[in-house]
């Protein structure tokens, strides 16, 4: 998805409107409505021109591991966590699939390079609230399976940063020139009193010298 960039904030929202979220145990990963919250922004971090890291409001990284979501289960439904590990490895990449659909310009699959897909689970409990990553033995997975397929919302991006840093700046160079040329118009008005004071005091002086002087 060549909309994403480095250090790009976003948000992560599934196809029924609830967004991936990291929990406050900062391992555990969830779905929620509430888009608003820091829990559910991720930063992203690329590894190459295909593949990225999202990394949570907790500096955790989001990992597919290999360990069932549900304990007992066969290994289909994989669990996804957020970890900090001490070198990053292929567990903790993901490759945005750009959906085939144009409708859907910011919406992929996010698919791990095991071959898994990024799933959002509902329904009726066991999995119904769950966040798994499941692999699919075909080339490429149903367009229509609407389970792995996730909205891209960008909250924060390198180039609004840049903006902003330059807006800001324009505005302190503005405020700056501001203050200089009430500095210079203080400056000129001080002067002109300063002279105007001398010329009270030299016709002070040449006033009284006039009637004082003597004739001899």
């Amino acid at each position: 998805m060549d909309v994403l960039r480095n250090d790009m904030i976003i948000r992560i929202k599934n196809n029924q409107g609830r967004y991936l979220v990291a929990q406050q145990d900062e391992e555990s990963v969830s779905k929620s409505r509430d888009g608003s919250t820091k829990n559910a922004q991720w930063t992203i971090e690329m590894y190459d021109e295909e593949s990225l890291y999202l990394k949570s409001c907790y500096g955790k990284y989001l990992t597919a591991s290999n360990q069932p979501s549900i304990p007992g289960l066969i290994a289909r439904n994989l669990r996804v966590t957020q970890t900090q590990p001490a070198k990053r490895n292929t567990s903790h990449r993901w490759l945005p699939v750009s959906q085939p659909d144009p409708r859907e310009p910011h919406s992929v699959w996010l698919k791990t390079p095991h071959s898994s897909y990024l799933r959002s689970h509902y329904g009726p409990p066991p999995l119904g609230n769950l966040i798994t990553h499941d692999p699919i033995w075909k080339d490429t997975p149903n367009p229509r399976n609407k389970k792995i397929l996730w909205h891209i919302e960008i909250v924060d991006s390198p180039s609004n940063t840049l903006k902003n840093s330059i807006s800001v700046m324009s505005k302190m160079l503005s405020s700056l020139r501001s203050f200089v040329s009430e500095k210079q118009k203080d400056k000129m008005k001080n002067n002109g009193m300063k002279v105007e004071k001398e010329k009270g005091r030299t016709s002070k002086y040449v006033s009284s010298h006039k009637f004082n002087c003597k004739t001899f």
